[in-house]
């Protein structure tokens, strides 16, 4: 990036940083529907192998730093078994389903920092992660037990390794140039999918041309621009109001799949989504604090790209 541009993403104002944030919520809840179509044509780990080659280098102006080389190397572990594991999920179960249980991970957060980390745990997050287990039983169970899938269980591990990505990002982010640990993080994420692609890459020429068109969406759009974006705009947003938008997410992914794909959660459904939007808004609502001295990144402004 430019230097003069990256002086004025550094001086965005605070609404401009809000409408950026409420842009990377929406460009996220549409990419549960396109990686949904996407996979009716091309295999999970072609898809990823591809979107991540794509991604690094659409970020590849970014320079390079060696503070950033295991933090990177952390980081892109834990985002390529969130990526695959929701990827994977998404291709068994709904693009609501996904959406709704990876929001989870704003529940697993702080009880991620709590056990890894030893952060306060606040009371409210039982409270929260109650009414989300509530939530997600009714949106699970809606068609009875048999209905349960896979593809759920995946997506829950999909959120707990955000959940860790997260708190391990809160940590590492003021401490490196955010920009190297976007390009830097793809790197690992990129070589594990093409190792994981390895067997399947004769099929690369079969997929159809929309399909390359979705994937180039994720790559440029939905991950590449959006990291940045996000990095910027969280600079000048505060901490509870970003993770009060992050909440959306869930709630356009369902918007999209009802208009897109045609899926219906029915009344169960949603009154199961609307608790896990709640215990969402539950977990991240806060009175403001002092900050503490001595302690890492704060959690609520670390997010996980797409």
């Amino acid at each position: 990036m430019p230097t003069d541009l990256h002086v004025r993403m550094r001086l965005v104002s605070p609404t401009v940083g809000v409408l950026s944030l409420v842009l990377v919520t929406l460009i996220w809840g549409s990419t549960f529907v396109v990686v949904k179509e996407a996979l009716d044509t091309i295999p999970v780990s072609l898809l990823l192998a591809v979107r991540f080659t794509l991604a690094t280098l659409m970020l590849s102006w970014a320079k390079w730093d060696k503070r950033a080389l295991v933090p990177a190397l952390i980081l892109g572990l834990l985002s390529f078994a969130g990526f695959a594991t929701q990827t994977a999920g998404l291709a068994i179960t709904s693009a609501s389903n996904t959406a709704f249980i990876t929001g989870l991970s704003v529940i697993l957060t702080p009880i991620v920092a709590k056990l890894w980390l030893k952060h306060d745990l606040p009371a409210r997050v039982f409270l929260a992660g109650f009414v989300a287990l509530a939530g997600l039983a009714l949106m699970t169970l809606r068609d009875g037990v048999e209905a349960i899938n896979g593809g759920d269980i995946l997506v829950l591990s999909t959120a707990l390794a955000y959940a860790f990505y997260i708190v391990y990002l809160g940590e590492v982010a003021g401490k490196v140039r955010g920009t190297s640990l976007a390009l830097m993080q793809h790197l690992p994420m990129t070589a594990l999918a093409w190792l994981w692609a390895a067997p399947q890459v004769g099929k690369l020429a079969t997929v159809p041309p929309l399909t390359y068109l979705a994937i180039l969406y994720l790559a440029v759009v939905a991950t590449a621009l959006v990291s940045v974006v996000q990095i910027y705009a969280q600079r000048v947003v505060p901490a509870h109001l970003a993770a009060l938008i992050f909440v959306l997410e869930p709630a356009f992914a369902a918007g999209f799949a009802a208009v897109l794909l045609g899926e219906r959660l029915g009344p169960l459904g949603w009154l199961g989504g609307a608790l896990m939007l709640f215990a969402m808004v539950i977990a991240e609502l806060r009175w403001p604090v002092s900050p503490r001295p001595g302690r890492g990144g704060d959690l609520r402004t670390a997010r996980r790209g797409r």
